[in-house]
């Protein structure tokens, strides 16, 4: 006879009568759960602690550029601001690197040997249309050597992943010792995403990327509406 895991089955029950909860429960209750405790927000919204999927971001990047959908934001100045930033001829690993938008910029402005990993295959095979190798994984892992990268990013990733702290520590593996990280995410203050399991302010994500990276800098950079944090740092 099979034997049956009561703590799986118990979260199982509770998954499934969660998303009831959400329903009754009121409107500013949920708004105060996703604002400060977004993995109970999504248990009740969804009946899972992340709904950041493999199925998910398949189908948001299939959707991807279709009519005005758009699987992430575009974040134009987060995005030159890494470009200035990069160095030239770097190589680099983009993690969380979606269809390659950013890594097509940063091989063609400072002609960095660009490789990606992503959670969907869906991105991965769009990235290598363009030229890119990038392989499949769920972060916290990332498939790639020890001391690879002279160049390590990740944007608008860190707050979709469940254990943000080992994927840094994967990040901080993969990087070469005096090698650069950049990393941003929306800020705490104003992101609301309900997809999103994390929120960062200034003080978390520095104690966050500190326990493998010496942080050179923090800035707050607003794109309309938005507002992100962006930070540099280095492999001890």
């Amino acid at each position: 006879m099979p034997t049956i895991n009561s703590n799986a089955s118990k979260f199982s029950m509770s998954s499934r009568l969660a998303p009831s909860l959400g329903r009754v429960m009121p409107w500013f209750v949920m708004k105060r759960l996703n604002q400060h405790w977004p993995k109970a927000y999504h248990l009740l919204r969804f009946g899972t602690l992340n709904v950041n999927t493999p199925q998910h971001w398949d189908d948001g990047w299939a959707r991807h550029g279709r009519g005005g959908f758009r699987a992430t934001d575009e974040i134009p100045s987060v995005r030159r601001r890494i470009v200035a930033i990069a160095p030239r001829n770097a190589v680099l690993l983009d993690v969380g690197c979606g269809v390659g938008e950013l890594v097509t910029m940063l091989a063609r402005e400072k002609r960095c040997r660009c490789y990606g990993v992503d959670i969907s295959g869906v991105a991965i095979a769009e990235l290598n249309k363009k030229g890119f190798e990038g392989r499949v994984s769920a972060l916290p892992v990332i498939p790639y050597p020890n001391e690879m990268f002279d160049l390590v990013i990740c944007t608008e990733t860190l707050e979709h992943v469940s254990d943000a702290k080992r994927t840094v520590a994967e990040m901080a593996r993969v990087a070469r010792r005096g090698g650069t990280l950049i990393v941003s995410v929306p800020d705490g203050a104003t992101d609301r995403e309900e997809v999103h399991v994390h929120r960062f302010a200034v003080k978390r994500l520095h104690r966050l990327l500190s326990r493998h990276f010496r942080v050179n800098d923090i800035s707050v950079i607003s794109d309309g509406q938005d507002r992100n944090l962006l930070a540099v740092a280095t492999k001890p």
